[in-house]
């Protein structure tokens, strides 16, 4: 039996009392707060680092998935307030926002970009802040509890979207949610700076997988001839792996390279097994994702002709999560529905990254994936079976395992933010439940705001 104690009840001050309250900054939630801002809502943002972007800055993910096809005619899947985003780091210089089928950034013009569309957009943003529990009337989540700097305080609020990615609030507001048996495992991303790339090979130009229109299974040689964003790092993929058997190397997975500078090095490379969504757990896998990246890096020094003279510089603010929990929605997105292209009409964002689902038991190297023609993923997906005055967007949204290794990258989880954003908005003004929301008007309104809503808007 576990110990308890007894805390004393007191009341908790009010700070603001609004139509939308985010929680977690993430893509997903900037784009959330943005969408419902310019729909006139007002909106606060919750965010437990000192800046926003989530995975994108804090993960240090520069490479951003999701935003184009992988097939050709490589189309843009993925517009309004996600890319803005992006669009507006690349005229900063620190994006490279061309049709390849990942998008090299710099983690800190995406964050100052990220400031920008909020504080322009009129959104409230709080930063070091915990969104810790809901505030709840009955089934209906009516806000939350805070903790931050200024102590313990709630806001109220008419809709409250879950960003956590990890589906904090959908846990402890009673919604239904499930969790795999075994779960993806975690990355920590790592730069090193004073590496030789092959300087025959630019580093400055989209990588286009040669696939013809159609969905299809990416299989060897072309899933390690064409897995990293970045294709002028040469390295013997046989090698590392007879390292990895002798010992000499941790579990790793590609490893994957990016990068807007020639000689700095973005790599996606090391496998951190365990459950994110548990403090310990989290906490060791920080630790371990740390001590990898040094042996990782140390391999890369010893055998790697690129890296002889490398250094590392930085690893991610925080380790990479791919998988935790999910909810259980008014629809259940699945892996045959990505495969079958599946319409919606309720469709409120557009998919097309591959059925991605990184091994736990592989040790090494890349995995097979079936890649999908871009599909259209339900607003239901959004919205819990129970619980009023809640949303959820971003990796922890209602699908099952298959669907979620194509539905949880950043430009995804953008997309389905903005729609949660503008769905509570209009919500929220009309005084109903999300559930109730008039879809027609919140497609209507992600299409003013340059979002692609389902395939048809593709161009």
């Amino acid at each position: 039996m576990s110990r308890t104690v007894q805390e004393a009840a007191r009341d908790i001050p009010i700070i603001a009392d609004v139509d939308v309250l985010v929680i977690g900054g993430g893509p997903a939630g900037v784009s959330a707060a943005a969408g419902a801002a310019r729909v006139g809502a007002r909106v606060i943002v919750l965010e437990k680092h000192g800046f926003l972007g989530g995975m994108w800055t804090a993960g240090m993910v520069l490479t951003l998935a999701g935003f184009n096809e992988w097939q050709r005619p490589y189309r843009r899947c993925v517009a309004g307030i996600g890319g803005e985003w992006v669009q507006r780091a690349e005229d900063q210089g620190g994006a490279r926002f061309d049709n390849g089928f990942a998008i090299n950034t710099e983690p800190e013009v995406m964050k100052r970009v990220a400031d920008e569309l909020l504080m322009e957009s009129g959104v409230t943003i709080l930063f070091h802040t915990w969104g810790t529990t809901p505030i709840m009337d009955s089934t209906r989540v009516a806000g939350a509890f805070i903790e931050n700097k200024d102590g313990r305080g709630a806001i109220l609020a008419k809709v409250t979207i879950d960003c956590t990615g990890d589906g904090d609030f959908i846990e402890r507001s009673g919604a239904p949610w499930t969790m795999s048996d075994t779960l993806q495992p975690m990355t920590m991303a790592f730069r090193v700076a004073g590496a030789h790339p092959d300087p025959a090979v630019r580093h400055d130009v989209p990588t286009l997988l040669p696939l013809d229109p159609g969905a299809e299974v990416l299989r060897e040689p072309i899933l390690t001839d064409y897995s990293s964003a970045r294709r002028d790092i040469p390295l013997d993929a046989a090698a590392m792996r007879a390292a990895a058997e002798r010992g000499e190397v941790p579990r790793y997975g590609g490893p994957w390279f990016g990068g807007l500078d020639k000689d700095i090095v973005w790599v996606n490379s090391t496998r951190i097994v365990g459950d994110a969504s548990v403090a310990s757990e989290l906490s060791r896998a920080e630790i371990e994702g740390r001590q990898d990246t040094r042996q990782i890096v140390d391999y890369f020094i010893r055998e790697v002709l690129a890296f002889k003279d490398a250094k590392l510089i930085q690893t991610g603010t925080q380790i990479g999560i791919r998988e935790t929990r999910r909810l259980v929605g008014e629809l259940v997105m699945t892996g045959d529905d990505v495969r079958a292209r599946r319409r919606f009409a309720d469709s409120v964002a557009v998919g097309c990254w591959p059925i991605d689902v990184h091994p736990t038991q592989k040790l090494v190297g890349t995995h097979a994936m079936f890649v999908p023609a871009p599909f259209d993923i339900s607003y239901r997906v959004m919205v819990p079976q129970a619980v009023d005055g809640l949303l959820a967007a971003g990796r922890c949204v209602s699908v099952d395992r298959e669907a979620l290794g194509s539905m949880r990258v950043g430009a995804t989880c953008a997309a389905m933010g903005h729609a949660a954003g503008v769905a509570a908005a209009l919500g929220a003004a009309a005084g109903v439940e999300p559930r109730s929301v008039d879809i027609s008007a919140v497609q209507a309104e992600l299409r003013a705001q340059s979002a692609i809503v389902n395939v048809d808007d593709l161009d």
